[in-house]
């Protein structure tokens, strides 16, 4: 009897303590933790395709680094925001894109805005660097534009900071269409069958500068990139990526630390970031944004590009020194190196310091693959 009341007693205990602890106890517990999708031989596909059949906000948390405002990858806006002077009407855009077609736009009528940004090549030229009027060769990288009408900073240094002023760079610039702006304009004044359209797009059948700049603006801002099996996959359609494809895109927002910089979107920070290449001290030199801030912490940034369309938009990098897509990411993948000659001093102030996101990830080859394969669906 005695024994059968002192255990009584203690369940009495233990379930007075077991109320007491529940009382006390958050109301839901915490979800469980996203499962980890690894298998022996690598990454069950099954296994993420459970993760990443909900719509993109449910999908696993990324891994990026502390202070990264990223924001989730998602469908590209179908309109871009537009300044209060520059309404994008349809007279605008009509006459902005016969403008950016038009060779006679560079000194001696050669050589057209889309002929450096081909619509096929994700509106890049497809060549190491940018080639202008009489052959001449830039420094530099025809930038894709399928991020620009949502940019705040253009170029790949970000010296322009609209559109407005973006577009009509090239015209003047003396290695790319050779046009001094008030020639340009000139030229076009003197073409009767643009006076109607500018009149319809501004009211006036008299270009300047001005107008110009704002019409070539208005059609950009248009610019999308193509509609890829990664859209239909965001859209609902679960079999739009392939295993490989599905596995890149999952190793893309977490271990392969890519979401750092591309996300949102359009792919994209729209920052500027030392990635090691700017060849500092050596006679490819280029310091990228530092050229035009002249602040030593823009030492060797460059902005980084949309990946949207990234395939087609080769060689890659501001110097175009990948011809490979997936020989680029072996470089990620190491991180990248270092281009900067042994014997340059730590202590100079001068030398570009890369950027603490870029470090080698340690992904095997078929990771790459599989990287390869959703870069190659964007």
């Amino acid at each position: 009897m005695k024994t059968h009341a002192r255990t009584h007693a203690i369940h009495g205990l233990r379930a007075a303590c077991l109320a007491a602890a529940l009382s006390a106890a958050p109301t839901a517990l915490p979800a469980p933790a996203a499962p980890d999708c690894r298998a022996a031989n690598g990454w069950d596909a099954a296994c993420l395709r459970r993760l990443y059949a909900a719509p993109a906000a449910a999908w696993p948390a990324p891994e990026v680094e502390a202070g990264v405002a990223w924001q989730e990858l998602g469908p590209v806006p179908a309109v871009a925001p537009t300044p209060a002077d520059n309404p994008g009407t349809p007279a605008r855009v009509e006459l902005g894109r016969r403008l950016f077609f038009d060779p006679r736009l560079s000194a001696k009528g050669e050589l057209s805005c889309a002929g450096c940004h081909r619509p096929e090549k994700a509106f890049t030229d497809g060549k190491p660097l940018a080639v202008g009027e009489d052959r001449l060769m830039g420094r530099r990288r025809t930038p894709p534009l399928l991020a620009a009408p949502f940019a705040p900073r253009l170029f790949w240094d970000g010296r322009a900071g609209s559109l407005e002023e973006q577009v009509v760079g090239p015209i003047a610039n003396p290695v790319e269409m050779n046009h001094p702006l008030p020639q340009a304009v000139a030229r076009i004044k003197g073409l009767d069958e643009y006076r109607a359209p500018w009149r319809a797009a501004f009211g006036t059948a008299d270009p300047d500068e001005a107008t110009l700049a704002q019409a070539l603006a208005a059609f950009v801002r248009t610019l999308r990139p193509e509609a890829t099996a990664f859209d239909r996959f965001l859209a609902g359609d679960a079999a739009a990526l392939s295993d490989g494809a599905l596995t890149g895109l999952h190793l893309f927002r977490t271990k392969a630390g890519c979401l750092n910089c591309h996300y949102g979107p359009l792919l994209t920070d729209h920052g500027f970031h030392d990635i090691g290449l700017s060849f500092y001290g050596r006679r490819n030199q280029d310091l990228g944004r530092f050229e035009v801030t002249r602040n030593k912490a823009d030492l060797g940034a460059f902005r980084t590009p949309s990946l949207r369309n990234v395939a087609r938009a080769g060689p890659w990098m501001h110097n175009g020194i990948f011809p490979d897509l997936k020989g680029l990411l072996r470089m990620y993948n190491a991180g990248m190196g270092n281009l900067t000659p042994k014997a340059t001093a730590e202590a100079d102030p001068y030398r570009p310091r890369k950027s603490p996101l870029i470090r080698a990830r340690q992904l095997d080859e078929a990771e790459i693959d599989a990287l390869h394969a959703f870069l190659e669906a964007l």
